[in-house]
């Protein structure tokens, strides 16, 4: 599942963020592609074929006559002087900072003459989509458009920046374009956007292209906007839904209010400047709602700060777009686009925290933001000037309610599911409740009736003998009622899944003579008790249980034999313990518990319908305990016959008895003969075996003894110590151990912390660690994991259970072992194609020049690829001088191949018998070669060093070549691998495994690199 997510959290990256901005990109680096360059006023479309070509941008240099509102008869006088004003400036862009227009305030004419080919008359077209604030356009003298009343002040003056297309007869084969621009309300001013220049056909196509894109935006967040407001007043524990539907509507405002302002044409008596109000506070709040939507998705990972920050930013926008003047609060465009990106990175912030925790429906809100974020990102460009096209929009609108849609559903839907289900839930604990309340009428009725009436006739005997026994009778009645009562509540138990069973060694006649007494001798006339077994084994059972069963099944034994003899006999059967019951119509239990699961059905007797429950207790008690209940017969006898058989109880678990029982101050029960001696050489320690290696870390030394000598038997060599300081120490002086039993409770340094200690240095599958817990609290086992360990065994623990955990990681560990030296054989077998390639060449050439060294360099090859293909590599160690002999054949063939760029230096300071992992030293010499000396033009030198240590020996291959930066080699160090070949991770792991070593790698940029590791002595001896 982890693989999945995160290929679906790639692939929505890829597609919802990566492509919509390389879109963006292309479109802004596309720009000049539909424009022609003006220069001085003029742009030549002479050798352009306007009815092909579609519409083009008139980019570039325009004429601007700052303060004059000039139109083509002012160009046409003869006294022309006022135009020596006018000074070329870039369309589009804004006007601040020009000469009388320093502050962006003011009135501007701009003038551009487009030259076109000499039969281009025909009906042409003029489209404009922001011009700050008003403007008037003409074309050789004629009104073709414009959007508001440009002035020379600001009284004279009506803003309207809104598209406009204008068209108009071209006669000739120039057109002589003046447009006058006023601005009084905005901080910045002028042909923000380009001005399209086309056909009629060409203009429109455009033009209906625009709206399309600009409705279908609009319509994108209306649906939605709608739907989740509805769908909160009809849920509204559901805040989130609040906060999204806030968005959308706020962003629908932003859209209304800019662009096409579709606001102005809906809202008449709406006025430009309320407009601008409007855009100003709805796009505070569109990030806003943002950020608020996704912190009550994940309040988990929300900063109060933070949440306070961006509604506070909010506020102020909100007061500065309704007190401030329009063209005051333009002029912190800046510091808007700066609140926002604060917005977004919060919003990015607690997204990217969501996502790494796999939360559900994760991936749908991933969707979702993304495409809000590339829909805020496209407003921004345009608000800025930098990206006129918005045809990604509606893609990304698409996106954003699709995603939304399929998560409000996927929500619903698993509430759904989990509604349904606690409603059958809730269904089948009543149907219980009324089942419990009925049986337990029926079953204490009589038993209270029976009290009643012995107590009336005792209290009438005051003289004789009588008294007493009906007292007793009493006594045992109101056991019986115990048991009865148990069983109605175990019933329940059951039917829920939440009845307990604790098994403990039970001895079984003991059990069956308790239950006996409580049945006066008047109700057993025919009472028989045989041990046909002698010395019956102990149970492994709940003893509780074990006296509930037997009382059911007695109670109706007696109630149908009809006065006749009932017999019970305990016998020995292989593994298990029976008890035979013996009685007329006892066959009958095991038909009757077969029937219809009702508590009380018209066509029988309360009566009936309490034994039929009890007999459905006591089997649901019998298999929950692991027995077997059966018809059988005894040797020789007619009557019907019930068997119910128990597991016997193993030595180790008489063995733990016995040690608990020393511990508490108490004795166990009296085994008889043989199972007396039986119990003491149970409890008595066995000598580990050789088959693995076990380290415990308890401080209840009872317990650790306890279970030493459960896994003794296992054959293991086993280790205990009573701190997690003892059991570091352990792990770092006696070498590598198999597997690690840690409790969770320990003095000092806690059992987690050993494990996250553990893990430093040892993977998850290298070194497996056993967890015992309490099981008290509900966040312990995910703690444990957490921490690193393999598997968690809750206390207290049976031996079966506690052996099968053991086992199953001691085969972990030896798994893995046999996995890499598997790995290692099969990646030897890889021989590089490049290197063979290299090889026959070099050999090919020296054949010609140096017939005997060619030969020599065959022989070379030939030791190296037997070597290769020699699957004998699943050894854990061969000696030195085998690996050795693979270096050199290494070293050899690639020196033919280098000559003097490769030098060589080998010194072994003991004899070659010295074992090492196979495959250890050969690829530290290869990435030498490769990384290090052939980097270099002059080449170098390579020095393999093996040398007694401290501790057994110490292999060094080191070079000066280039070396590893400081990055790269951190890098290496975190993962010690090599994506080709035998990787530096097989040999790390391996080392980690056999000797709980590592590579140490030095490296020095520009000077060479050191790795080395060492092979303990007491290992390789």
């Amino acid at each position: 599942m982890t693989k999945y997510y995160w290929l679906k959290l790639l692939g929505s990256i890829v597609l919802l963020t990566l492509l919509p901005l390389c879109w963006i990109v292309a479109e802004l680096r596309s720009e000049g592609d539909r424009s022609v360059p003006a220069e001085n006023g003029i742009v030549n479309l002479h050798d352009r074929d306007m009815t092909t070509s579609g519409a083009v941008r008139l980019n570039g240099e325009w004429l601007l006559y700052p303060g004059l509102p000039l139109t083509e008869a002012d160009f046409s006088k003869a006294d022309k002087s006022p135009l020596r004003q006018g000074v070329a400036v870039n369309v589009p862009d804004v006007w601040n900072g020009l000469p009388g227009l320093e502050s962006g305030l003011g009135t501007a004419t701009y003038r551009l003459r487009v030259r076109l080919p000499d039969d281009a008359s025909g009906i042409y077209g003029i489209r404009t989509t922001n011009i700050r604030m008003a403007s008037r356009i003409y074309v050789n003298g004629e009104e073709v458009g414009g959007s508001g009343r440009p002035g020379l002040d600001r009284e004279g003056t009506l803003p309207g920046n809104t598209p406009n297309v204008g068209f108009f007869k071209l006669q000739g084969s120039e057109a002589d374009i003046v447009i006058q621009v006023a601005n009084y309300s905005y901080a910045s001013g002028g042909i923000v956007y380009p001005i399209w220049f086309g056909t009629q056909e060409a203009i429109v196509s455009s033009r209906e292209l625009g709206l399309f894109e600009y409705w279908l935006t609009a319509g994108g967040f209306l649906i939605p906007a709608l739907f989740l407001l509805l769908f909160f007043r009809l849920r509204r524990r559901e805040a989130p839904l609040l906060q999204l539907g806030g968005f959308c509507v706020c962003s629908l405002l932003f859209v209304l209010t800019h662009g096409e302002k579709a606001a102005l044409a809906l809202l008449q008596a709406l006025n430009y400047e309320s407009v601008l109000r409007v855009q100003l506070i709805s796009s505070a709040f569109v990030y806003y709602f943002l950020a608020r939507y996704i912190v009550q998705l994940y309040p988990k990972f929300g900063v109060r700060l933070l949440d306070r920050l961006v509604l506070i930013i909010s506020c102020i926008i909100t007061f500065a777009g309704l007190a401030l003047p329009t063209a005051q609060f333009s002029r912190f465009e800046v510091l808007l686009l700066v609140c926002s990106l604060l917005s977004i990175a919060y919003v990015l912030y607690v997204l990217i925290r969501a996502v790494m925790t796999r939360r559900e429906n994760t991936l749908a809100l991933t969707a979702s933001i993304q495409s809000v974020l590339i829909i805020l990102l496209v407003y921004l460009l345009n608000g800025f000037g930098y990206l006129e096209n918005q045809a990604i929009l509606p893609f990304t609108i698409v996106v954003f309610s699709a995603a939304q849609a399929y998560q409000i559903v996927s929500r619903f839907a698993h509430l759904l599911g989990h509604a349904e289900r606690m409603s059958e839930r809730l269904l089948q604990h009543d149907e219980w409740k009324d089942e419990f309340m009925l049986s337990t009428s029926y079953e204490i009725r009589e038993p209270l009736r029976s009290i009643a009436n012995l107590a009336a006739a005792a209290e009438q005997q005051e003289a004789g003998g009588g008294g007493s026994e009906r007292l007793t009778m009493i006594t045992g009645i109101a056991r019986r009622l115990s048991y009865l009562v148990d069983d109605m509540i175990d019933f329940s138990l059951l039917k829920s899944g939440e009845a307990e069973y604790k098994r403990r060694v039970v001895l079984l006649p003991p059990v069956v003579r308790s239950v006996l007494e409580l049945y006066p001798p008047q109700a057993l006339p025919g009472w028989e008790v045989e041990v046909l077994s002698p010395n019956p084994p102990p149970l492994l059972a709940d003893e509780r249980r074990v006296g509930q069963i037997i009382h059911s099944l007695v109670a109706y034994a007696l109630q149908h034999a009809g006065g006749a003899a009932v017999r019970l006999a305990i016998q020995a059967e292989e593994d298990r313990v029976a008890l035979i019951i013996a009685a007329p119509g006892i066959g009958s239990a095991l038909s009757t518990e077969r029937e219809e699961p009702e508590f009380y059905r018209a066509d029988e007797s309360a009566t009936e319908s309490a034994e039929r429950v009890r007999l459905s207790v006591t089997r649901r008690l019998i298999e929950l305990g692991g027995g077997e209940w059966r018809a059988r017969g005894l040797e020789n006898e007619e009557d019907e016959a019930l068997s119910i058989s128990w597991p016997i109880a193993s030595s180790e678990a008489i063995a733990a008895a016995a040690s608990a029982s020393e511990a508490s101050g108490r004795t166990l029960p009296a085994f008889d003969g043989d199972y007396r001696e039986e119990l003491a050489a149970s409890a008595a320690p066995e000598a580990p075996g050789g088959s693995g290696s076990v380290l415990i870390v308890d401080d209840d030394r009872l317990g650790s003894q306890v279970m030493r000598q459960l896994l003794g038997e296992e054959r293991l060599a086993i280790k205990t110590v009573a701190s997690a300081e003892e059991g570091l120490s352990l792990l770092k002086e006696a070498g590598p151990f198999d597997l690690v039993i840690v409790d969770l409770v320990l003095p000092g340094m806690s059992g987690l912390e050993l494990v996250r200690r553990i893990r430093e240095h040892a993977a998850i599958s290298e070194l497996p660690v056993l967890l015992l817990s309490e099981g008290r609290l509900p966040d312990e086992t995910l703690a444990g994991f957490r921490a690193g360990a393999n598997d968690i065994l809750v206390k207290p623990y049976e031996t079966s259970e506690l052996r099968a955990r053991v086992g199953t990681l001691l085969e972990l560990r030896s798994s893995v072992r046999r996995l890499v030296r598997t790995e290692t054989a099969f990646l030897q077998a890889q021989i590089k194609p490049h290197f063979l390639f290299n090889a026959i060449n070099t050999i090919m050439a020296v054949c010609r020049l140096n017939p005997p060294q060619a030969e020599a360099l065959l022989l070379e090859l030939s030791r190296y690829l037997r070597a290769s293909f020699d699957f004998g590599n699943l050894e854990q160690r061969v000696p030195l001088h085998n690996e050795l002999e693979l270096v050199r054949s290494y070293l050899a063939i690639e020196s033919a191949r280098f000559d003097d760029r490769l030098r060589v230096e080998i010194e072994v300071g003991s004899g070659e018998w010295i074992p090492v992992p196979p495959l250890s030293i050969q690829p530290l010499v290869e990435n030498a070669v490769r990384h290090g000396i052939m980097r270099k033009p002059e080449g170098g030198k390579v020095r393999i060093l093996i040398e007694p240590a401290a501790s057994g020996w110490r292999v060094t291959v080191e070079d000066d070549g280039v070396g590893i930066s400081a990055d790269r080699l951190s890098e290496i160090v975190e993962s010690t691998g090599d994506s080709g070949g035998v990787g530096l991770t097989n040999i790390s792991r391996r080392l980690r495994l056999m000797y709980g070593e590592q590579l140490h790698i030095e490296s020095w940029p520009g000077e060479g690199t050191r790795v080395s590791f060492n092979i303990p002595r007491e290992s390789g001896a």
